[in-house]
């Protein structure tokens, strides 16, 4: 599928699942390279400025193209990425910004081997100087 046509998928569904007015939308996509699945999660702004969490309940086909944006940016040879933050408009404006994210690499790559969550927590605290958030 052709990553135009991923993104207007992804536009039409995030007005589909967000049902008050609003103004801009995030969503937020990691890719993990291992399994060739992707995650995502979003904020939108509503009508009066505030922070809403975006539901991600896409349909199946929307979630199903998602890592196909990550494969066709290699494919055409572009620089790898495993992170992408996508905003849109009420209006239909799209901004996209590809990343590459090691410590998101490091992770998938931890727990494909077998690594412990404990384990994790630790290299990543060695790593990259970070603890957990807390866990309510």
């Amino acid at each position: 599928m052709r990553t135009e046509t991923i993104y207007e998928l992804l536009t039409t569904a995030i007005h589909e699942v967000i049902t008050e007015p609003w103004t801009i939308a995030e969503l937020n996509i990691q890719y993990l390279v291992s399994s060739k699945e992707a995650e995502c999660d979003g904020t939108y702004l509503d009508a009066s400025g505030e922070v809403q969490i975006l539901s991600t309940e896409f349909p199946d086909e929307v979630i199903e193209a998602l890592p196909e944006l990550f494969t066709n940016r290699a494919n055409e040879g572009q620089s790898p990425a495993n992170s992408l933050q996508i905003t849109i408009s009420f209006e239909g404006r799209i901004a996209v910004d590809y990343d590459w994210d090691q410590e998101l690499q490091d992770e998938d790559e931890h727990f494909i081997k077998g690594g412990t969550v404990k384990e994790w927590v630790q290299i990543r605290k060695e790593k990259y100087g970070l603890s957990p958030e807390p866990l309510d």
